[in-house]
């Protein structure tokens, strides 16, 4: 069990909290093309290590990316309304350009992380609605397909994303975040499953799931292709326990259940959880069962 952030520090005193996500923007940290400030991150790693406990690192790219890489004549970008009327810009991750500053980015990280051995996950960061999960929440699929997005090219672009964070992190966890695109569960699983079948990365990315609830109504065939993944599984609670309508049957507790059957290693909780120890019998639980099957 992790905790999916801290602004309430409390949340890392939990007994069952093993690590905790520090996620940051790219805008933040490499404000200048080439110049890294990596202070934010450290300001976060210095409440997580005084506690001896373990992390999981996020960049957040999408709309986050830095204004020079919007500025770079070879990236293209598109504006996207998402689910919650949020108008956004998006850098084109089709566009070469962009995977190229991202492995930048990779390489920059893991020369000033890269040897912590209580770094357990990083997560490869995305052009996406919020920067690193999977989708573009809520857009049109004829504004994706307006802007130059096809199968193909978002396959191999998320792709090489993950490859070059797996190469820069050579002894590192990778975690891609996936959905559903243009209503189709196909796109994602080709991603998941080439890069667990990738014998150059060792079987080291796994897929991520930041919408876990016990609910199968959702994205069901996405739910079957992960379920019969053969990979690592990283999952995030799609929200707080209580929001109960977003678990099956009003019930946080399903989430659990459902993590056990697809067979995930590690779940973020929102702090909340672990700020109010909502459900300290669900994660002994599930530790233990994590303790048991993984380690």
């Amino acid at each position: 069990m992790y905790s999916s952030s801290f602004g309430n520090e409390t949340a890392l005193d939990n007994a069952h909290v093993n690590g905790a996500l520090i996620r940051v923007r790219w805008n933040d940290i490499e404000p200048e093309e080439g110049v890294f400030d990596f202070l934010l991150i450290d300001q976060f790693l210095e409440l997580i290590k005084e506690r001896n406990l373990e992390w999981s690192l996020g960049i957040i790219a999408g709309e986050s990316s830095p204004a020079w890489l919007f500025e770079n004549e070879n990236v293209g970008s598109f504006e996207i309304t998402d689910y919650y009327n949020n108008v956004k810009r998006i850098p084109k991750m089709w566009d070469t350009q962009v995977n190229v500053k991202l492995n930048q980015l990779a390489l920059a990280l893991a020369a000033k992380y890269g040897n912590d051995e209580d770094l357990a996950l990083v997560y490869a960061p995305l052009m996406t609605a919020n920067g690193i999960e999977g989708h573009f929440n809520g857009v049109p699929e004829a504004v994706l397909i307006n802007a130059g997005f096809t199968a193909e090219r978002w396959v191999n672009s998320v792709k090489e994303v993950a490859e070059n964070f797996a190469m820069a992190f050579p002894d590192k966890a990778i975690a891609v975040e996936v959905h559903d695109l243009i209503n189709d569960s196909a796109i994602p699983n080709q991603i998941i499953t080439d890069l667990w079948n990738d014998s150059s990365l060792n079987q080291r990315v796994g897929a991520a799931i930041w919408w876990i609830s016990g609910k199968t109504t959702y994205q069901p065939n996405l739910l079957d292709a992960l379920t019969a993944f053969p990979g690592d599984i990283y999952a995030q609670a799609i929200g707080r326990s209580d929001q109960t309508e977003r678990f099956k049957d009003d019930d946080y507790s399903t989430m659990f259940a459902q993590a056990k059957t697809m067979g995930v290693r590690y779940i973020e909780l929102w702090e909340y959880e672990f700020v109010n120890n909502t459900f300290p019998q669900e994660f002994a639980d599930f530790n233990a069962y994590a303790n048991v099957t993984y380690k």
